[in-house]
């Protein structure tokens, strides 16, 4: 084989994933071809033998039972049907350099979560994905300044759901909408999340959704408040404190410490609430959030000291 046609690609396999590599006007960069059967979370390098790795191939992850990905900021594109059937995969972890992403690549996916770090701007695919996964999805955005702050936000995108229902008098199919993920997933401009539309449609969300996903909107966007505009931020202050039996259940059982210390500190607790959320943190024997709990209820609500009559 000529050099210069070995230069075209070559394909390698390392720790079970398979890069073609390659090389054009003196470029060298590395495309995910495939990989084995890999479980848990995945880390894709940034190089691969002086290779950038720009892309995934179609289908690269299809089938897999991969339930985490890291993408590496050199990435930028993935193919069609790149994650299909991919079962498994909840958590996918990347930069706004990965834009460009083919028709079909997460058909068969229920992926939960998401985390993109932003370092060009607000611009990223996230329109995309969340377009293509109907279930709830929860979002970080972590945006890096030039002077090394980084402002996160974090957002749930909420399931929503088309059905076609037939008219039967008429005998007319008419499409019928579930849930305000729909409306969610419009709150877009040139491919950047817009806060305040987004922000604007929690009351539309408090008549269309369960509890458990208004009491994450609401913690997530005040514990955040990127964006966060006054009215928005008394909206979401009024419901939570109103729903802090569900919002300290659901954070115990994840045992989010942040989230409960947050609790505390905006002292968003009522007493029936903490009591409730201090049980349930026994019964599941959540010992480091019982105690950090414990020491709530001392703070917010101690004990009035017994005085005895002489």
């Amino acid at each position: 084989m000529k050099q210069s046609e070995r230069q075209e690609y070559e394909e390698i396999t390392v720790n079970g994933i398979t890069y073609r590599l390659s090389e054009e006007g003196g470029l060298r960069s590395a495309l995910v071809v495939s990989c084995g059967d890999l479980e848990g979370v995945v880390v894709i390098p940034e190089e691969m033998e002086g290779h950038k790795v720009t892309g995934l191939a179609p289908y690269a992850f299809s089938a897999k039972r991969i339930a985490g990905l890291v993408l590496p900021v050199s990435l930028r594109s993935a193919g069609r049907y790149v994650f299909y059937r991919c079962f498994a995969l909840e958590r996918l972890i990347f930069c706004d350099t990965f834009t460009d992403i083919g028709a079909g690549a997460f058909t068969g996916c229920r992926l939960k979560e998401l985390e993109i770090d932003f370092y060009q701007g607000e611009q990223s695919c996230l329109k995309f994905i969340v377009d293509e996964i109907r279930y709830a999805l929860w979002a970080t955005l972590r945006y890096h300044r030039l002077d090394g702050r980084v402002e996160t936000a974090k957002v749930v995108f909420p399931e929503h759901y088309e059905e076609a229902v037939e008219n039967t008098p008429a005998r007319i199919v008419e499409t019928h909408y579930h849930g305000a993920g729909g409306y969610y997933r419009q709150s877009f401009y040139n491919r950047e999340l817009n806060f305040r539309e987004y922000d604007a449609l929690f009351p539309l969300a408090l008549a269309q959704e369960d509890e458990e996903i208004l009491a994450d909107i609401a913690g997530y966007r005040l514990r955040f408040p990127y964006r966060l505009e006054k009215k928005a931020e008394e909206n979401y202050f009024e419901y939570l404190a109103g729903h802090m039996k569900q919002a300290g259940r659901q954070s115990v059982a994840r045992e989010d410490l942040d989230m409960l210390r947050f609790f505390g500190e905006r002292k968003l607790w009522s007493r029936e609430a903490l009591n409730q959320a201090i049980e349930t943190a026994s019964e599941e024997k959540k010992l480091e959030a019982l105690a950090l709990l414990m020491e709530q209820k001392r703070n917010l609500f101690p004990g009035r000291r017994k005085t005895f009559d002489l």
